[in-house]
C-alpha cells in the first residue's frame, strides 16, 4: 500500500521527463520479476510478461511523426518487444536481461533529462512551477492543478 502511495506521490509531482523516466523504471522492475518467475511461478510470470508488453505497446502508441528519432525509438521498442516474446517463448533468461540492458541506458537518461528540467524550474521561478493535488472517491481518482491565474482545475 504504501508503495502504491509513494508512486501516486512521484507521478502527481513528476514533470514530463520524469514520468517517462517512472515508466522505464517500471519495465525494468518488470522484466526483473519475469526473470525471478521464469522458472518457479508460471502465472506470476505471465501477469509479468504481460505487464512488461503493455509497457512497450504504451511508448510505441506514445510516438508520433515520422522522424529519425520516432523511427529509432520505434524500431527499439519493437526490438525490446521481441526479446520479451523470445524469452516468454524459450524460457530464456538471457533475453530479459539483454532487453534490461538496453532499457537501462534510456532509463538512466530520462532520468537525468527529467532532474535537470526540475532544477532549472526551481533556478528560474524559485519554487515549483504548479502545484498539484489528488482526491480518491470510489473506484477513481481526479487530480487537480493550480493554473497559471491560481484557480484549481482538472489535470
Amino acid at each position: 500500500m504504501i508503495e502504491k502511495q509513494y508512486l501516486a506521490s512521484r507521478v502527481a509531482t513528476a514533470n514530463e521527463a520524469q514520468l517517462v523516466a517512472i515508466l522505464y523504471e517500471g519495465l525494468i522492475d518488470t522484466l526483473k520479476e519475469c526473470i525471478n518467475y521464469i522458472d518457479s511461478d508460471r502465472e506470476n510470470f505471465n501477469k509479468s510478461i504481460n505487464k512488461s508488453r503493455d509497457i512497450i505497446s504504451e511508448f510505441i502508441a506514445t510516438l508520433k511523426g515520422g522522424s529519425e528519432i520516432t523511427n529509432n525509438y520505434k524500431s527499439l521498442y519493437l526490438y525490446i518487444n521481441k526479446l520479451i516474446t523470445d524469452a516468454d517463448i524459450k524460457k530464456d533468461k538471457s533475453k530479459l536481461e539483454e532487453a534490461i540492458k538496453i532499457v537501462t541506458p534510456l532509463y538512466e537518461g530520462w532520468s537525468e533529462l527529467g532532474e535537470k528540467i526540475y532544477k532549472e524550474n526551481i533556478d528560474k521561478n524559485k519554487g515549483p512551477r504548479l502545484v498539484a493535488g489528488m482526491t480518491y472517491g470510489k473506484g477513481y481518482v481526479n487530480d487537480y492543478v493550480v493554473n497559471s491565474e491560481n484557480r484549481w482545475e482538472k489535470g
